[in-house]
């Protein structure tokens, strides 16, 4: 199983303010339901309530120290390896945040599906560093702003080296 992170970021590595993304980017979002759907994904649970509903399309599963918490639609686990016997013998999971999340399974992550928004925003939630070099681009898409998406972007698609 491969354990992929879907995440976007400013170029300071900014990726929330407030439980919330500090820009809107349409280009992101279908970007987002492209490389996830039909997989499983994994959040955490603030993750959760900031998007406010199970995503359609994906196995939800949630990680939630809180045993009484429950989220519809979703399966709610303790752990992250609960979250990975939740996702059974999906080929990949796609791990979506929160910061906490993506800092406690950086060691286990084999590939990253990164946006980088070419814009400093104010914000309060960064992406944790990772080492450039234990990782190869496998693609990468500049975009220019045009009147949807306010602000120069690209993806990238990052796996690691063995």
């Amino acid at each position: 199983m491969i354990i992929s992170f879907v995440v976007a970021m400013d170029r300071n590595r900014l990726i929330g303010s407030r439980n919330g993304l500090p820009w809107h980017l349409p280009a992101d979002l279908a970007h987002f339901k492209r490389v996830t759907m039909g997989k499983p994904i994994i959040m955490g649970r603030r993750t959760h309530e900031s998007i406010g509903r199970a995503l359609p399309g994906r196995q939800n599963i949630v990680v939630s120290r809180n045993p009484a918490y429950r989220a519809a639609g979703c399966d709610v686990v303790d752990s992250f390896d609960a979250a990975l016997a939740a996702a059974g013998d999906a080929d990949e999971v796609m791990v979506i945040g929160g910061a906490e999340l993506f800092e406690r399974t950086l060691h286990r992550a084999g590939r990253i599906y990164l946006t980088v928004i070419e814009h400093t925003f104010e914000g309060d939630t960064w992406l944790p560093e990772w080492n450039p070099d234990d990782w190869k681009q496998l693609s990468r898409e500049q975009h220019a702003p045009d009147d949807r998406n306010p602000y120069p972007y690209r993806f990238e698609l990052l796996e690691r080296r063995q």
